[in-house]
């Protein structure tokens, strides 16, 4: 037999793929673009602001030097001493200076050392300071150990074309320079350079991301500071083209980049530049985020491809379940998972139908079975050759004593109850079966005409309500049989029926012979078990029939009175026929 699959759950599964695919997709694309876009505005913003901090402490390096060598020309006794320093020699200045000292009532010397000394103290960046004597050609620098070192020089290669040049510049240094005029008759008296170091730009380059390169570049365009230390003091080789280059822009030198740059106060040259391939690859995170993405991506989608599959699979075995029922074969039993779902629902619901139906099945097999044989033996044996052979001698007698129209009349009647045997359904109406009741004991009527009187009482509601055919009459016999008081007249038979509630009472009531209490409830309990024993085959007969018909909750039941009355109670659902 060819084994039916699932398919729902591989569609959904299949296209709760394609759907998560293509959400995640589209929100990676969307994500991705717009960090990518704001790393690259973030790394511009770092470039300008990097190359902004720099040229605020190239300006705040200029702006000392000017103000030290206007606090020069505030104080009287420094520039008076500096002057000095730079037209006397060695010797004649010291011994100036401590006469000087030795006159005054001072109790330090207040000139070009101590000068020196409250400079580097006002910086931490201020790495020597210069003083340049035209009178001698020398230089004098003051390290911040307030060393001093001597040296010849030629004056005039401060100059170009006969102008001071700002600033000189070395690696990693620059050195502004400031013409000392005498205060008295404006003499060119030398030059002070104030030299700073730059290797203090460094924090500001560690304080950012340092994806970003600085440089610094003098006037001339020599490289006097490079954050990466590749470059020497040397002229940079692209300075036209950084000069030059628009903000935010891609600029190819030895590779593609992207330079922001300023020119500080002193004339030199600030720029930040940095590898445009580094912004445009992407994060490292963003990778790592894809990366993790796509794991539970995949550990989701297995998850749910097994929950599907377990899925799959416990359908298959209701749809194979079914076509095993299709084939006949009530038997089958699903198994049933922990889960409380829907599936386990319909198995468990399943199996409770495949039971009702096998007991259904075997419930309306005996009943049939249980028809025919209460059919062969009403034909058989429910009118005995003892009825037979009484019926007919009476039949006899009268027609001896009366005539030919009682005798016709006992043969219509005895006629009636054989066709009713024949030929009703197993299903008729109370009416019915009351009408055969009524012609079967008129029967007895004429065999025992003045020892009994017979009553039927039937509620106009229930006349067409079913019963099953030959319920009552084993019943009735059973009164003559084993009831009727022969040797009285004063017999009473009595068949009402009623409606209580949902339910048909059938009572058959007689004064008869009775039955003790003992013989009563061993009645009772013989007809409950359905246990064939002795004179109440026929009233087991009949209540067997009742419950393959309607149920354990319907049957037949005996009773007696205080008035010594016994009771024959029939219990059957009201139902039309």
């Amino acid at each position: 037999m060819r084994k039916n699959k699932s398919t729902v759950y591989k569609r959904i599964f299949i296209m709760n793929t394609i759907m998560v695919v293509f959400l995640i997709v589209s929100l990676d694309i969307y994500f991705v673009k717009n960090i990518v876009r704001n790393v690259k505005e973030m790394q511009f913003y770092i470039n300008e602001k990097v190359v902004n901090d720099v040229n605020e402490e190239l300006n705040k390096i200029y702006d000392h030097s000017n103000n030290l060598v206007n606090d020069i020309y505030i104080d009287e006794l420094i520039i008076r001493d500096i002057i000095d320093f730079l037209n006397m020699d060695t010797i004649t200045y010291l011994k100036y200076k401590i006469d000087k000292l030795s006159n005054s009532d001072n109790y330090y010397y207040k000139g070009i050392e101590n000068f020196t000394k409250l400079s580097f103290l006002e910086n931490d960046n201020l790495k020597e300071i210069t003083f340049v004597s035209f009178n001698r050609n020398e230089q004098s620098t003051f390290n911040r150990l307030n060393q001093i070192a001597v040296k010849k020089i030629d004056q005039h290669k401060f100059y170009t074309n006969g102008e001071l040049l700002k600033s000189i510049s070395d690696k990693d240094t620059i050195s502004f320079i400031r013409e000392i005029n005498n205060p008295v008759d404006l003499k060119k008296e030398g030059l002070i350079l104030l030299t700073y170091d730059l290797r203090y730009l460094n924090y500001i380059y560690e304080e950012y991301d340092r994806k970003t390169n600085i440089i610094v570049l003098d006037n001339n365009g020599y490289v006097i500071y490079d954050s990466k230390e590749m470059l020497n003091y040397e002229p940079y080789i692209f300075y036209e083209k950084v000069i030059n280059s628009e903000k935010n822009k891609k600029l190819m030198l030895d590779d593609s980049y992207y330079v922001e740059n300023i020119l500080s106060d002193g004339n030199i040259r600030a720029i930040s530049i940095i590898k445009a391939q580094e912004l445009e690859d992407l994060p490292n995170a963003i990778l790592i985020f894809i990366f993790i993405g796509l794991i539970l991506f995949i550990l989701s989608q297995g998850v749910s491809y097994f929950k599907l599959k377990v899925l799959g699979d416990r359908t298959n075995n209701i749809l194979n379940a079914m076509d095993k029922v299709k084939n006949g074969n009530l038997d089958v039993e699903i198994s049933l998972t922990s889960d409380s779902d829907e599936i386990n629902y319909i198995a468990e619901n399943f199996n409770y139908m495949c039971k009702d139906l096998n007991k259904y099945i075997d419930k309306i097999y005996k009943a049939e079975l249980e028809q025919k044989k209460c059919e062969m033996l009403a034909l058989q044996s429910q009118i005995n050759p003892h009825f037979l052979y009484n019926t007919l001698e009476s039949i006899r007698m009268k027609a001896i004593c009366n005539g030919d129209k009682e005798v016709g009349k006992m043969l219509y009647t005895l006629s009636f109850l054989f066709r009713k045997q024949l030929k009703e359904k197993n299903i008729i109406s109370i009416e019915n079966e009351l009408d055969y009741c009524r012609k079967y004991i008129e029967i007895f009527k004429f065999r025992y005409y003045d020892s009994f009187q017979f009553f039927i009482e039937c509620d106009e509601e229930v006349k067409q309500m079913q019963i099953i055919k030959f319920a009552l009459q084993p019943l009735v016999e059973n009164y003559f049989i084993h009831g009727i008081r022969l040797e009285d007249e004063d017999n009473i038979l009595k068949i009402i029926v009623s409606k209580e509630d949902n339910d048909i009472i059938i009572k058959i009531i007689d004064n008869g012979k009775g039955i003790d209490d003992v013989k009563l409830c061993l009645l009772n309990e013989n007809i409950k078990n359905r246990k064939y024993e002795g004179d109440s085959i026929g009233i087991i007969n009949v209540h067997e029939r009742i419950i393959l018909e309607y149920g354990k909750a319907y049957g037949v039941r005996l009773f007696k009175t205080k008035d010594k009355e016994n009771i024959v109670m029939v219990k059957i659902p009201c139902k039309g026929v």
